[in-house]
């Protein structure tokens, strides 16, 4: 008897051994998750976290706590995020060309774009071109031709350097043949009041932000759509104005690399579930985002050839740092 019992007592926990890490998957998570936002509050990341927490702490069963970490165009939450323990309790928005973009051209970014287990992809953004107020040119081409009798003279303002939006005005002056002068934010939530108060004569923004100045008589005249979007329906797309230019900002999440395979599958599974539903995708239309739902293994295979995308242009341009 004492032997079978024994032998009863080993089977059990062998059983036990060989079910734990499906133990562990189902019990995650346990706790509230810190989500890295790497902007100023009222930008975009901020507005889609915000608008996406519900139905995340739903799905968790916990709590998401926004936790902002702007400087240095993303750099500065990027790099701490990449250094997080990888259990799953530390994740963040991504906002890409700028994770691409960052450890190619700065050499002081503590990050790589492959340092991260990419958990989804969420929406993207067409960029879109604002002008103050009292700025003569009302027209994408009266703008163009303002800016090639004034070289320099117009200053263009976005969030951060070595960001999206960095990279939009350095493809559309190649472009259009034009020069302005870069002035960086650290957040659309800086952007919007600049353009609005009138110290910057244009912006490189986001169609959200385009879409909510409209009522603030912050005219558009142009967005990196191939055709017009809904909520912007009088605002020509930048091939329609003369320049074939369709830039973007994509947004997705993910989080340190080496995340437990049992955790990144509850991640995997449910973000993709949340931003492939059709109500999410309808609240995003809604703000002026392009919902593009992406499940982690396709959000890695794309930054790993948008990567290949952008260092080329980085090398044509000759703005990757001198070895």
């Amino acid at each position: 008897m004492k032997w079978n019992n024994l032998f009863s007592v080993v089977a059990v926990l062998m059983v036990a051994l060989s079910l734990t890490p499906l133990a562990v998957g189902a019990g995650y998570p346990t706790k509230e998750i810190n989500y890295i936002i790497a902007f100023n509050p009222g930008g975009e990341s901020d507005i889609e976290f915000r608008l996406m927490q519900p139905f995340l702490e739903k799905a968790f069963g916990v709590r998401f706590a926004p936790e902002y970490k702007p400087a240095a165009g993303g750099a500065l939450a990027w790099g701490f995020l990449s250094a997080a323990t990888p259990d799953g309790y530390v994740i963040g928005g991504f906002n890409a060309p700028h994770i691409i973009i960052q450890p190619l051209a700065m050499t002081d970014v503590t990050y790589m774009t492959d340092g991260f287990t990419y958990l989804g992809m969420i929406e993207n953004t067409p960029v879109a071109l604002c002008v103050k107020k009292d700025f003569q040119a009302k027209t994408l081409k009266e703008l163009i031709d303002y800016a090639k009798a004034n070289p320099g003279k117009v200053t263009a303002g976005g969030v951060g350097k070595n960001t999206g939006p960095h990279l939009a005005v350095l493809q559309f002056q190649k472009l259009a043949g034009v020069k302005f002068t870069y002035v960086p934010f650290q957040g659309t939530g800086q952007l919007k009041p600049a353009i609005m108060g009138g110290h910057v004569d244009v912006v490189f923004t986001n169609s959200p932000a385009a879409v909510e100045m409209l009522p603030l008589g912050i005219k558009t005249l142009a967005v990196g759509t191939e055709k017009r979007m809904a909520q912007l329906p009088d605002v020509p797309t930048f091939a329609e104005a003369g320049v074939k230019y369709y830039p973007r900002i994509d947004r997705g999440v993910f989080a340190p690399k080496g995340l437990p395979k049992d955790v990144y599958d509850t991640l995997d599974t449910k973000l993709f579930a949340i931003v492939s539903s059709k109500e999410v995708q309808e609240k995003l239309i809604e703000g002026g985002f392009v919902p593009n739902p992406m499940n982690g293994a396709d959000t890695a295979k794309y930054i790993q050839g948008l990567t290949v995308e952008i260092k080329t242009l980085l090398e044509e341009e000759k703005l990757l740092p001198t070895k």
